[in-house]
């Protein structure tokens, strides 16, 4: 057959031939000598070889496989990259839109959020000591401030330390 040869037991394709085979065009063979595929000779291909380059025939031990296999890596390396990349410009998308905001102002922010709190938090004890004062005794009133001074105190130190709060049981 015109094309085909045999050579040290190799069948060896003219180009025409072996895109014909692989139904290619030689542009797509022209870049894939120019990724490593080596040719028999100029025009000339070993099947064999070309079909294992290709990775439609497995040989483990043949530098061609290796290659294969680098490229493999290459090229899901170079998809991991393209997907890390996507996702830092979404991210750049994310902060430029607002959605992120500075860690020092957010500290800043809770700071002060919670200096208010425990100033109001602790407030509360003294004002219900006011309000129930004309019902009870000075003595139980102080009492009962003092009490509830302890609790509050007992929480914001639990919610500071663990971020939960639980209530001691009262003896009755």
């Amino acid at each position: 057959m015109d094309g085909i040869k045999r050579v040290d037991k190799k069948i060896i394709v003219r180009t025409n031939v072996l895109c014909e085979i692989l139904e290619i065009s030689d542009r797509t063979l022209t870049d894939w000598k120019r990724q490593g595929l080596t040719q028999h000779r100029r025009g000339w291909w070993d099947l064999k070889h070309v079909l294992k380059w290709r990775g439609e025939i497995y040989n483990a031990d043949t530098e061609v496989s290796k290659s294969i296999s680098l490229q493999q890596k290459k090229l899901e390396a170079e998809v991991a990259l393209k997907e890390t990349n996507n996702e830092l410009n979404k991210l750049k998308i994310d902060i430029q839109s607002g959605k992120y905001l500075e860690k020092e102002i957010v500290e800043t922010e809770l700071s002060r959020f919670f200096l208010i709190f425990k100033k109001s938090a602790m407030a509360l004890a003294r004002k219900l000591a006011g309000e129930i004062s004309p019902y009870v005794e000075p003595l139980e009133a102080r009492r009962i401030e003092k009490g509830l001074n302890e609790t509050i105190s007992d929480a914001l130190e639990q919610m500071s330390v663990d971020g939960v709060y639980y209530a001691k049981k009262t003896k009755r």
